[in-house]
């Protein structure tokens, strides 16, 4: 059985309100949304965020997290400014709505022989996670662009306490790199991990009928979910479907075959 609560990624091109409501019909205990569409901070005046906590206390859900879109790694000083303002302006979003978590898909850690890539990037991360930790928020950087060990030591040598790792199975997978191996080297770090519908379908159908079971994207989920009960994870577990077509349909079939993972 899966000790982690779940929660589902909506998806910021649907009614959001709409979306909340059916996420907790469906079971989830907590949502992910995007500072995005009509979430996007220049968008929700301060009695929309009053009206959007509201909905989340009457329909007893909890704001997981939000996602900071970002359209580029932050490995460049290019429009610096710019982007931190409007990172700075989710964060401002995430606090107000209760959230307590940013996920953002920072890039790859530059090498450091790329000595201007590698400051760009350094010293970017470090001032978002200083804005963030103003407000009392935990950044987790999202896997999937190298290996886990990778992250791994760039987080290791920051001093930056509310930095962290978010798994992103699917993502790494894609990019030929092993999400067990990502979720044990990056252990203590890993502050959110996620359950992609591309690969999610296969739990009800493998986890729960053969031991060791891959699915068709080669995931061994039993390994997966082994993985991080050796890191003693106990945080969110986000089932985010590709496709929104019947997304709360979906995250239903998942969420009754993790009950019996």
């Amino acid at each position: 059985m899966i000790r982690s609560p779940l929660s589902v990624r909506l998806d910021p091109s649907r009614p959001i309100r709409e979306q909340i409501r059916l996420a907790a019909e469906a079971g989830a205990k907590g949502i992910i949304i995007d500072a995005s569409g009509e979430l996007a901070p220049s968008k929700l005046s301060e009695s929309g965020r009053r009206e959007v906590r509201h909905l989340f206390r009457s329909v007893e859900v909890v704001l997981a997290g939000v996602h900071l879109p970002t359209r580029r790694g932050f490995d460049t000083f290019d429009q610096i400014e710019d982007r931190l303002g409007r990172a700075d302006r989710a964060f401002e979003l995430a606090y107000d709505l209760g959230a307590r978590l940013i996920l953002v898909r920072a890039g790859s850690v530059p090498p450091s022989d790329e000595e201007t890539r590698r400051a760009a990037f350094d010293t970017t991360i470090g001032e978002l996670a200083q804005r963030a930790d103003h407000r009392g928020l935990q950044v987790a950087l999202e896997t999937g662009t190298e290996p886990g060990e990778a992250l791994k030591t760039f987080l290791d040598g920051r001093d930056l306490p509310n930095l962290a790792a978010s798994i992103d199975p699917a993502y790494l997978l894609r990019n030929g790199f092993d999400p067990v191996l990502a979720v044990r080297d990056l252990g203590r770090w890993v502050a959110h991990a996620y359950l992609h519908q591309a690969v999610g379908q296969q739990v009800a159908v493998e986890v729960s009928t053969r031991r060791n079971a891959r699915s068709a994207t080669g995931l061994d989920w039993e390994n997966y979910f082994g993985a991080l009960e050796e890191i003693n994870y106990r945080g969110w577990m986000t089932i985010w479907p590709e496709s929104s077509d019947n997304l709360f349909g979906q995250f239903r079939k998942v969420a009754e075959s993790l009950r019996f993972a």
